[in-house]
């Protein structure tokens, strides 16, 4: 339970910024000062939904390919298609990293 209260003057220019890093970050301005202030690691991933929802696309059709493998329908050489597959999560991840801020 947060018993204590600090209370601090700043300028419209510092408060504006705080408050939008708090937006992007997802928290509320209480929680990205207090993770701020303890040295807290603070990641944000810009695009964030999209990089998700394009990996879950990824994921879908990787079980469609490996359901059908198992099933004998699909071929060995149809194995690449899940590395290519692969490969796109990885370059989304590696995108991500470098869009966080």
């Amino acid at each position: 339970m947060k018993e204590k209260q600090l209370h601090i003057r700043l300028t419209k220019e510092n408060y504006d910024e705080i408050k939008e890093r708090s937006q992007k970050a997802n928290f509320t301005m209480t929680d990205y000062i207090l993770k701020s202030a303890l040295n807290k690691k603070i990641v944000v991933i810009v695009g964030y939904q999209e990089i998700f929802n394009e990996i879950r696309k990824i994921g879908i059709n990787v079980n469609q390919i490996a359901r059908k493998y198992n099933m004998g329908l699909e071929q060995q050489s149809d194995i690449s298609e899940i590395q290519k597959y692969m490969e796109q999560i990885w370059q989304l991840l590696r995108y991500s990293k470098q869009k966080t801020i």
